[in-house]
Parts: C-alpha cells; sequence; structure tokens
C-alpha cells in the first residue's frame, strides 16, 4: 500500500512538471480557400452557391505539438480550428482554446491575404509520435488519415481534451456530426474552461441546423472569452442562417471592433446588409470580396479599374467574370446601364454563357475568360456595377422591370401531346458547396398525378439517373443530352410554360428570359431572396416558397401543389376553350 501511494505520488508529482513545462509557440496560419464560398470555423458559412453566399465558421484550434507547419485555413489546437459564409457562395470551427490565441479558416474558410497565428501547444502529449503525424494530416486537409491517427491515440489514452477537440473539429469537416459532437462533449467533460471548444461545438450544431443548442454553445464560448473576434463571428453566423439578419450584424460588428480588417466579418456584414436591402451600405461592403481567396480577380497591369466617375465616352470597357454562373446572370441586368456611357462594352465569361451574354442589351463582344481579350481602356468586376453605379432599390426595380437576356437560337420540342395544356421545366439538384440546396425528386412526382401537364427534366449532372431510379421515365422528358451550354438551356426554357427549381443558376436564367418560374428556398436563406418574401425585386416573374423548418420541404411543396393545381386547370380551361 504504501509503495502503491508512492508511485501515485511520484506520477503525479511528474504530471505536475510535465503540464509546467509546457510552452506553446505560435506560427503563420495560411489560410485555405473556402469550399465555394467562404465559411471560417469561428468564422461563416457560401456563401454560401455563388460569391453572393456567407462564409464558413472558424474552426477554432486544433492543437500540435509541431511547431513552423503552415495550416490552410483553421487552427488546429493546442486548442481549436476555425471558419465564414461561403465566399462569394461558407461556415467552420472555433479558435482560441486558451485566451489569447489566435485561429484560422474552417470549414470553406474564406481565406484572406493576412496571415493567422496558430497556437501550438507542445509538451505532456501522449504517444507524441501519432499526435505529431494526426496534426500533420489534418493540417494537410488528409482528414480521414487525422481521424484514423486521433483515434488510435484516444483508444489508449481517451481522456485527452484538446485531441477529442481536434477530432471533433476533423470530423465535422468530413460531415460527420454526430460523431464530432460525441467527440466535443466528451472533450467538454474534460476541459469545460476552453472557449474554443464551444465555439466549435456551437458550429457543428449550427451545421446540422439545430439552432438553439448551437447559440446556448455560443453562449457558452462567449462566457469564457467574450473578446475574441472569431467566436463573436461564430456565434454571429447562428443567426445568420436563421435569417436574423439584425442580430448577426450585431456580433460582426463586435467581432470588428476587435479586428476592423476581419475579412470574414466584412464578407458576412455585407450579405447581411444587401439581405435587409440596405443597398448603399451593401454594395459598398461587398466589394470586401475582392479579398476571398476562392474569388480571384486577376491584375491587369497598366490598364485602369474604373472607379465609377470617370468619363467612360469613347471608351471600351471590359467587365470581367467573377463568381458563378448565376451571379453573372444576376448581375447582367446593369450592362445596359453602363453601355449607355461607354462606346464599346467587352464581357468576359466563362465558356458555357458565351451565347447568352452576347444577347444582354448593350453588350458589344463577349470573350472567353481566361483568353486574352480586345484591346480595352478600363476595366471593372461585373459584380462591382451596382456598387459603382449606386444601385438603390428604385434603380434596382427599374433594371429588372423587362427581361434582359434571351435565347441565342430556336430549339423545339418534338412528341408532345396535342392535350398537353402545361409544359413545366424542372431542376431538383444543384451543387453541394456552400450547402446543398438539392430537393428530392420525389416531392416533384406529387405534381405528376393530375393529366395535362408534361415535366421536362434540366439537369445535366448524374442526378438525371433519379428519374430512372424511380421508375419515372413516363413521366418526365430527360432533356439532358441536348443541353451543351446555357445557350441551350434558354432555348428550351423558351419552350415552356413555367419552370419549377431549386436555387440555381438556372433559377436567375428564366427569371432572366422573363419566364415563370417557382423557385424552392432553403429554411436558411440566400442574401439576394431577402426574408420572408414569396416574391423576388429581382425577377418580377419569380414566386419563392420557402421551407417553413431546417431540412422539410412539406410545407413548401403544399403551397407549390396547391397552385400548381389552380394553374393547370385554368390552363386546361383556356385550351379547352381556344
Amino acid at each position: 500500500m504504501a509503495k502503491s501511494k508512492s508511485k501515485a505520488a511520484k506520477r503525479a508529482s511528474q504530471t505536475a512538471k510535465t503540464r509546467a513545462a509546457t510552452k506553446t509557440a505560435t506560427v503563420a496560419d495560411a489560410p485555405s480557400a473556402p469550399i465555394t464560398p467562404p465559411l471560417a470555423e469561428n468564422a461563416p458559412i457560401q456563401s454560401l452557391g455563388t460569391v453572393a453566399a456567407s462564409s464558413v465558421a472558424t474552426d477554432g484550434e486544433v492543437s500540435g505539438s509541431v511547431a513552423k507547419v503552415a495550416q490552410t485555413g483553421t487552427t488546429l489546437s493546442s486548442g481549436v480550428l476555425a471558419a465564414p459564409s461561403p465566399a462569394p457562395g461558407n461556415t467552420g470551427d472555433a479558435h482560441g482554446a486558451q485566451k489569447g490565441a489566435a485561429g484560422g479558416g474552417g470549414s470553406a474558410p474564406a481565406a484572406t491575404s493576412q496571415q493567422r497565428k496558430l497556437t501550438v501547444h507542445r509538451g505532456g502529449v501522449p504517444s507524441d509520435n501519432l499526435f505529431t503525424r494526426a496534426v500533420a494530416a489534418h493540417r494537410a486537409g488528409r482528414l480521414d488519415e487525422a481521424i484514423t491517427l486521433y483515434g488510435a491515440i484516444l483508444r489508449t489514452r481517451p481522456d485527452q481534451p484538446d485531441i477529442l477537440n481536434n477530432l471533433g473539429v476533423a470530423l465535422r469537416r468530413s460531415k460527420q456530426f454526430d460523431a464530432a459532437m460525441v467527440a466535443y462533449r466528451r472533450s467538454a467533460a474534460l476541459r469545460p474552461e476552453n472557449a474554443g471548444l464551444w465555439s466549435n461545438m456551437g458550429n457543428c450544431l449550427r451545421e446540422m441546423m439545430r439552432f438553439d443548442e448551437a447559440r446556448s454553445a455560443h453562449e457558452q464560448s462567449l462566457r469564457r472569452d467574450a473578446n475574441d473576434k472569431s467566436h463573436l463571428f461564430n456565434a454571429g453566423l447562428v443567426y445568420r442562417d436563421l435569417n436574423r439578419f439584425a442580430e448577426a450584424i450585431d456580433y460582426f460588428n463586435r467581432a470588428l471592433a476587435i479586428d476592423p480588417n476581419y475579412t470574414e466579418a466584412l464578407w458576412d456584414r455585407s450579405l447581411a446588409y444587401l439581405a435587409l436591402g440596405q443597398y448603399e451600405a451593401g454594395w459598398k461592403a461587398y466589394e470586401v470580396r475582392r479579398r476571398l481567396a476562392d474569388n480571384p480577380i486577376r491584375p491587369l497591369p497598366g490598364v485602369p479599374e474604373w472607379d465609377g466617375k470617370g468619363d467612360l465616352r469613347g471608351k471600351t470597357l471590359l467587365l470581367r467574370a467573377e463568381q458563378g454562373f448565376g451571379d453573372m446572370i444576376q448581375f447582367a441586368r446593369f450592362i445596359p446601364l453602363v453601355a449607355k456611357k461607354a462606346a464599346h462594352v467587352i464581357v468576359e465569361c466563362r465558356k458555357e454563357m458565351l451565347g447568352i451574354m452576347q444577347t444582354v442589351p448593350g453588350v458589344g463582344q463577349v470573350v472567353e475568360k481566361g483568353v486574352t481579350p480586345p484591346k480595352f481602356d478600363l476595366h471593372a468586376p461585373l459584380l462591382s456595377l451596382p456598387y459603382l453605379l449606386d444601385i438603390g432599390a428604385r434603380d434596382l426595380f427599374s433594371a429588372s422591370a423587362s427581361p434582359y437576356i434571351s435565347a441565342p437560337r430556336k430549339m423545339t420540342l418534338a412528341g408532345i401531346p396535342g392535350d398537353i395544356a402545361l409544359k413545366v421545366g424542372i431542376i431538383w439538384a444543384g451543387k453541394l458547396n456552400p450547402r446543398d440546396r438539392s430537393c428530392p425528386l420525389e416531392k416533384f412526382m406529387g405534381l405528376m398525378g393530375m393529366p395535362g401537364a408534361a415535366f421536362f427534366s434540366f439537369q445535366i449532372d448524374d442526378r438525371r439517373a433519379d428519374i430512372a431510379n424511380l421508375g419515372a421515365s413516363a413521366f418526365i422528358h430527360d432533356l439532358g443530352d441536348r443541353i451543351g451550354d446555357f445557350g441551350d438551356s434558354a432555348a428550351l426554357m423558351s419552350e415552356m410554360d413555367l419552370i419549377i427549381t431549386i436555387d440555381s443558376a438556372p433559377a436567375h436564367l428564366a427569371g432572366a428570359l422573363g419566364l415563370p418560374v417557382w423557385m424552392l428556398q432553403l429554411f436558411t436563406t440566400d442574401w439576394r431572396w431577402m426574408v420572408d418574401r414569396t416574391d423576388s425585386p429581382w425577377y418580377p416573374t419569380m414566386r419563392i416558397y420557402r421551407q417553413q423548418q431546417p431540412n422539410n420541404w412539406d410545407a413548401p411543396f403544399a403551397a407549390l401543389q396547391q397552385d400548381f393545381e389552380t394553374l393547370l386547370t385554368a390552363r386546361k380551361s383556356a385550351v379547352k376553350n381556344s
């Protein structure tokens, strides 16, 4: 017994010495580019679709014992990992396991030109070689390897709060949210004073859309450290995702009071302004997107950028491409306004858009992005036009009043029975980042029971297989093989009476064509669709059906089906009486 006590005392003494000897080293954290578009752990998630999304939350920290390892947008803790809104179309984990530790980017962090600081704890780490390898894999983005190595350590030493925190960050980034929450909760039980951990947990809960629990976790974080900018930013992301933008702005402002150059907070605040219709502040703030690593606007040495004030008479202006297809279509409405000021306008765009952009009034020439453009005098990013032109609510209404894109060619439909009263184009799936806006095709099939309507799929990706997988080939005409670019989509859409789509580039295209378009919107809105509206200031022919609860399409489809049945009945009556 005496020997046992003596050994225990010796172990306790050694543990105390090890803890006392623990040192920290700060290394530069090179933020990684956001997953379209920027989210920092401890920063916002997108956002998300196109650069107009919001940021990713920042992962507080990820502990690591190796100094001088550049990290990609997150903070591995000695402490925590970090993430902002999807860059210009994201979400993340928190930094600062210890007060004063700075965090980095996150899940799809909106990386910036500024380097972030990473706090790395040294000493007192079990299975040091495994831990070193795990942190290195984590920082390099090899998440499966990191998860395996963290697990190997924890199976023999489950009482390591920092390693549990790191595991939670890696699992969250791998979208294994339930397992991430187990890791975070175990870490919290062992080290509840870790503010960054609570912020990371809040980010995970927010991504799971468990918003009340996410708010509680962020409150726990801020009780422990209310002076960490990333913790404040991550808390604001919860209110952003709840569509409570005024409250989100309050948190972003508090983060910016600590660091006025905090790019992720500036970015998400700009989107919040725009979601609230505060265009004067929003368009000016929207220019911060130029700092986002995933939204590069290549330099054009020797050619000045138009500042909105210079005289364009007799000048050729190049409007430069950026962000996604939907953004380019949305902002093309401002080209006719600037074309009235310039002698000639060249529009740069991706190859798939060349045909439709040529149809925009005022466009003199289109050039594929990446190809050397013809000679020009001045240039400007297309998405800067509302700022340069000082676009307010009235100007937006005027610019959106009429269709501004047309189909560059004619395409016809064959084999359509003469008794069809309503031709309906449908799009149910899109890209997964910054968040998945897809809707199960099964929901659309509820519309197909009434005779008199024909349905046409505009899907061009592997989700076309959903049609056959659901046995719906007899009820849906698959147009995927006929669509090679947006010109084809525009031509075939022009043959439709109605487009029903998720929030996607085809929604913008249908609206720009002036076609009736019914759009299905997630609970967490995108800034351009604003809040609690069934219409859109951007597209007069659009009707919006919004989720009333996260991940639940029942309410929007119930309303849509009722409207669809009313429309179909009216169209059938009109055909009968014609």
